[in-house]
């Protein structure tokens, strides 16, 4: 017998299940439209899996051509009635920190990531994932541009394999 105390575990919520649409592997091809170049596509994949008991949803995304890899954690916060979530990658030095809503009618999940410029500055942006089907997302990052509103940086098309 152990002295250790025990704690329940919870299972998952019912707005956990919005996580099981993500689990496999998909396909990507992104283009990125920095303000004054020309777009750039690439290619890569993202595999995402369930863990914890279905209450976290662990991300590892891939792009060979260009070298970039990132990894990601997401789940729901019950104290927040928030999905959150945290992101690093190879181009930011700093933990990007999500939280926002999923919209069941339109299957739109909206997140609000908090990070840091590199040279320490707070900086926000926003990050829409449409589900148009089981095995397609378009996902979206838009970045503040001064003066200008939100500029749409990044576009990723995801397709299940």
């Amino acid at each position: 017998m152990s002295d250790q105390p025990s704690f329940p575990v919870p299972g998952p919520l019912p707005e956990h299940a919005v996580l099981e649409k993500d689990v496999g592997t998909w396909d990507a091809q992104v283009t990125f439209r920095f303000p004054g170049a020309d777009e750039h596509v690439s290619h890569g994949a993202m595999t995402s899996r369930l863990i914890a008991n279905g209450r976290w949803l662990v991300s590892d995304f891939r792009n060979d051509s260009t070298g970039f890899e990132g990894h990601g954690v997401y789940g729901y916060d019950p104290q927040k009635g928030k999905y959150v979530g945290s992101w690093v990658d190879t181009a930011s030095p700093s933990l990007h920190s999500m939280e926002g809503d999923w919209d069941p009618e339109r299957r739109v999940m909206t997140m609000h990531v908090d990070t840091t410029t590199p040279d320490g500055r707070p900086f926000r942006m926003r990050q829409v994932t449409e589900c148009a089907s089981p095995s397609r997302q378009t996902f979206r990052s838009f970045v503040p541009m001064p003066g200008a509103g939100e500029h749409e940086i990044m576009t990723v098309i995801y397709t299940r394999r």
